[in-house]
């Protein structure tokens, strides 16, 4: 095989293709992955409508995925946790490479920042050839962030998103013991319910829907579900998810994963005194929404936390969490897609999150479909 097959974004809200490159030479540097799995993110909508800016056009979509190592250079190194990296490897692949050498990455934030990010999903291909998680074959250079797995497929295309809300939990200091709200049930808010889990949270309760989602998020460890379509006005709402609550005083931690404005305001007043409110779900400008910023943060000592990224360690974790749901992995991903309905399945998610007649839970692309 001299060519392989990736996805292609064309322009601003154009639909995607299906082009042809030329397989890579692998570099002394490099490492190319088989593509296995490629999970579809909003991010990658709102990226192909223009809402994030500084991207170019074309672009080769797909930052959450996974694969095997077909061959790998000389100087490529090991996996993040310091393992051999061999042919036939399964890895997780971390999709922002840093590039070590700007005022951010040299002063070591705690938080993610570079001014030279290498981002899988957000390339040109002009610029930044094969570098798309939704096709056959990804080329990563020295300094990109892998962690070899032996866990299924499924679960190594779940850790990146898993890694989202595994950030956030420990930005807020989630302890053993602690109450945990969950403000919806898509991919990330279910696994931000199976970090809390694990983490030890002795009571996880859960606004979203439909009935599907709010299934598997007790089985992932949710101890009250509240379907936003029939929970009735926010007064209702409130009034039983503050009795789920322990003593229905609020939550020790609350995490905002639905991306609806009006979720903020909502979820600030399930908190306990001194509770953490954690904002994961605005990855993009939708919005705004009122809040008083005494009586809802101030008057009752609420701290704010949010993560827009997350560190190799948050990725680590969150993937040994995706490892240990077994076939729970399996049943968050809903459906299976080749390549050329990458455009089907962004589509599915600004229109009814329905696909095929389904309900969406998590699409990931076959690229070998």
């Amino acid at each position: 095989m001299t060519t392989y097959q990736a996805p292609c974004i064309p322009g601003v809200g154009e639909p995607a293709t299906v082009e042809s490159y030329e397989l890579p030479a692998v570099p002394a540097d490099g490492i190319l992955i088989k593509v296995e799995l490629g999970g579809v993110c909003a991010t990658d909508l709102h990226l192909g409508l223009g809402h994030i800016p500084g991207i170019a056009f074309p672009l080769n979509p797909g930052h959450e995925t996974c694969g095997i190592v077909t061959e790998v250079g000389a100087d490529f190194g090991t996996d993040v946790l310091g393992r051999e990296l061999t042919v036939g490897s399964r890895v997780a692949v971390m999709p922002a490479t840093p590039c070590g050498h700007c005022r951010h990455c040299l002063q070591r934030s705690p938080y993610p920042d570079c001014a030279n990010w290498d981002v899988v999903g957000f390339s040109n291909p002009t610029t930044r050839p094969h570098a798309g998680g939704w096709g056959q074959y990804l080329l990563l250079h020295s300094g990109a962030r892998l962690f070899v797995t032996e866990g299924s497929p499924e679960a190594a295309v779940l850790a990146e998103p898993a890694a989202t809300p595994a950030e956030g939990l420990l930005r807020a200091g989630l302890r053993f013991g602690d109450s945990v709200l969950v403000q919806g049930s898509g991919t990330v808010g279910l696994l931000a319910i199976a970090i809390a889990a694990a983490a030890g949270a002795s009571r996880i309760s859960v606004i979203g829907g439909p009935a599907r989602r709010l299934e598997l998020a007790t089985t992932l460890g949710a101890s009250a579900t509240f379907d936003i379509a029939t929970s009735g006005s926010a007064a209702d709402r409130r009034q039983a998810v503050l009795a789920s609550s322990p003593d229905g005083v609020g939550f020790d931690v609350v995490v905002e994963c639905a991306g609806a404005p009006a979720a903020f305001a909502e979820g600030l007043g399930y908190l306990r005194r001194g509770g953490v409110y954690v904002e994961l779900g605005h990855f993009s400008d939708v919005g705004t929404v009122p809040i008083n910023p005494y009586l809802d943060i101030l008057s009752r000592d609420v701290r704010l936390v949010s993560s827009s990224g997350y560190t190799a360690d948050s990725f680590r974790r969150a993937l040994g969490v995706t490892e240990g749901l077994g076939d729970l992995a399996s049943r968050i991903i809903t459906h299976r897609l080749p390549m050329d309905r990458g455009q089907d399945a962004m589509d599915a998610l600004r229109q009814g999150w329905q696909l095929d007649g389904e309900q969406v839970g998590k699409i990931v692309i076959d690229p070998w479909l």
